[in-house]
């Protein structure tokens, strides 16, 4: 090898710098959209949980009505309807919770599967590898 002149030395360290400020410039951007996006789908799941809470409250709301409803029934047949409403609004309660419960997980495999596709995306398949053939050439 022969002997590199300073100019030729500042000139290959000004590239790398430059190289290098673009690859950061480039991890800053990227740390951005993913900051971005995460505030986003948090933004996203404060909203989803404050219709969970409005809805929780109504429960606790029928609820509440339900036992009040209760009290004042007096004779056999009131509290037979009493508790068929009670049962009724019971089960469509546990059909409410199922169904955003639901909708909650199928949000969550979504999102699982965006990301791992992302990620495939990003990453290169790697080449096999070869192996020696076990008969020897003659």
């Amino acid at each position: 090898m022969g002997a590199i002149s300073r100019e030729e030395f500042d000139a290959k360290i000004e590239t790398i710098e430059t190289r290098m400020d673009g690859r950061v410039a480039e991890m800053r951007a990227d740390i951005r959209g993913f900051l971005a996006a995460q505030a986003e789908r948090d933004k996203t799941q404060e909203e989803r949980d404050k219709r969970y809470d409005l809805i929780w409250m109504d429960v606790q709301k029928s609820t509440d009505e339900s036992r009040a409803a209760i009290r004042q029934a007096s004779t056999v047949k009131a509290n037979y309807w009493a508790a068929t409403t009670v049962h009724f609004l019971g089960v469509a309660s546990l059909l409410v919770g199922a169904h955003f419960a639901n909708q909650a997980a199928v949000l969550t495999t979504i999102q699982t599967t965006l990301a791992a596709i992302q990620i495939g995306k990003e990453v290169a398949t790697p080449k096999p590898v070869e192996r020696p053939s076990a008969v020897q050439p003659q």
